[in-house]
């Protein structure tokens, strides 16, 4: 009987114990990383509340941004169609801006592969925000890529100087890079006609897997394989 109460006793002490760690890391998860629930597309700023801040939290969104993280890729660059050479390039967002009006962080990355160069990232779409062209003091945010229900959507875009046709596609089947086989991506396109043209394959959690931009050599109407971009590894914290 003794024996039985011990190990009763036992199993209690355990039990509670694996409880107690389970709420720790619930804790700990729920401190590590700031869900994101602002929509702040059709939003304006004027450019001196928009302000570089230091700033060392965790926001959990379709990427997860921390200063910490970091993404490296092995880029193909070409000139024109013509292959050049290739490089490693690092992305990382370890700067950071707050809007002072809506209190959100902003993230600005150091490479390009189709990402807003600076960006704000809920759980279901990514946001841009940029000067307002021909109006110095003012800053726009908009909507740039989002999840969506059904299998493809077409909508409108642009690139800075252009409009263009939007297109996300649901992939059915998985993107193999070096740093892993990525199933249920995501095909972010940009296309304008004879200008330019941005394909950004993305993984939900993840990030971009593959980028790939095609641009009009200057005073031509044809497209030209520009970069080629490819996931080799990544590191979250």
């Amino acid at each position: 009987m003794k024996t039985l109460y011990l190990s009763l006793l036992i199993g209690s002490i355990f039990f509670i114990s694996c409880r107690k760690e389970e709420a720790e890391m619930a804790r700990f998860v729920a401190e590590s990383c700031q869900p994101q629930t602002a929509n702040p597309g059709g939003r304006s700023y004027s450019t001196d509340s928009v302000v570089a801040i230091s700033y060392a939290k965790k926001n959990c969104g379709l990427i997860p941004l921390s200063s910490k993280n970091y993404w490296i890729y092995l880029d193909s660059v070409f000139q024109d169609g013509l292959f050049l050479r290739t490089q490693y390039d690092t992305l990382r967002y370890s700067t950071t801006w707050k809007s002072l009006a809506d209190n959100l962080i902003w993230w600005e990355g150091t490479v390009s592969v189709g990402l807003p160069d600076k960006l704000y990232v809920n759980d279901s779409a990514f946001f841009e925000i940029d000067d307002r062209m021909f109006t110095p003091g003012v800053m726009d945010a908009k909507k740039d890529y989002a999840l969506f229900a059904g299998d493809s959507i077409k909508y409108l875009a642009n690139f800075e100087d252009n409009a263009a046709v939007g297109r996300s596609v649901k992939l059915k089947d998985p993107v193999s890079t070096p740093a892993g086989l990525f199933t249920d991506c995501i095909l972010f396109e940009k296309y304008a006609r004879n200008y330019m043209r941005d394909q950004v394959f993305f993984k939900p959690g993840i990030g971009v897997t593959r980028y790939t931009r095609e641009k009009a050599p200057m005073g031509t109407p044809t497209i030209k394989l520009q970069q080629v971009s490819t996931l080799i590894s990544f590191h979250f914290e």
